[in-house]
Formats: structure tokens, sequence, C-alpha cells
């Protein structure tokens, strides 16, 4: 007789499943926050790389936020034509990519907002197991994106 769990209730499963979840259900509640400003999580995600990395390229910026660079493409254009961004001839062929004024202001409106509803789901844990959890998320991560043998 076999004691191993049926796969489909394995720990291992589960937790990856789990993390999923949390990583879904964030999602939405920072889609919720930040649809009164006509923004999403995507949106948001590239308006503070453009943030951190003034005059970054769109492959630069694709790599930060997560996104392919043909969907980045996409939420460039959707920020420039809402002018918060503007894209400018860089190095060679590559466009730099910098926040506009109205970009700055609307990033600073709507940061605390995102914050708010991290800042609210973290009041499930204790402070000291915040950073304990942030470190073993950070660790998992490492463990997720080291080369393979």
């Amino acid at each position: 007789m076999n004691s191993d769990p049926a796969p489909d209730r394995s720990p291992v499963v589960e937790f990856g499943l789990t993390l999923k979840r949390a990583q879904h259900v964030l999602a939405q509640r920072l889609d919720e926050a930040l649809r009164p400003f006509d923004l999403n999580l995507g949106l948001w995600a590239v308006l503070r790389e453009v943030e951190r990395q003034p005059g970054a390229s769109a492959s630069e910026l694709a790599r930060a936020t997560f996104h392919t660079p043909q969907t980045l493409g996409g939420l460039l254009q959707r920020l420039q034509d809402r002018g918060l961004v503007e894209r400018s001839a860089g190095r060679g062929r590559i466009v730099d990519n910098h926040l506009t004024a109205t970009g700055r202001d609307t990033l600073a409106t709507v940061t605390p907002k995102a914050e708010a509803v991290i800042a609210d789901a973290l009041t499930a844990l204790p402070p000291a197991d915040r950073e304990r959890f942030q470190g073993l998320l950070a660790d998992f991560t490492d463990a997720l994106t080291r080369p393979r043998d």
C-alpha cells in the first residue's frame, strides 16, 4: 500500500497553488484600487519602473515588470496616449521612456492606494514575521531563477 498522498493532495502542490492564489487575489485587489484612476496593476508597474529607470528601453522595462516585450509595447502606448509617459529617440534604434509631469502626479496619487492594499493584507502577519516572509519569498524566487543542472 502506498502511503504517499494523492497527487492532487500533495503538500508541495498545495504550497504552489496557495502561493498562486495569494498572488492572484493580491493582483485583483490592486486592480480594484487602481481602477478609479483608469489604471491596473500592469500599467502601474510600468509607471513605477519608468520612474525608477528614467530613459529605460522597452526591453529593459519588460524584464523589470515581468511582461513580454509585446505586452509592454501595448502598455507603453496606452500610457503615452494618456500623457503619462513620453517616448523619444535614444541610443541607436532604442526608444527612451520617461514619465511626464502628469505621469509623476498620477504615480504619486495612486501608489499610496496600492500600498494600502498591501499593508492591509500584511496585517495578517505580525511585524516580525513580515520581514521573514519577504526574505523567504526572495529565497524561494532565487531558487526558481537559478540555473538548473
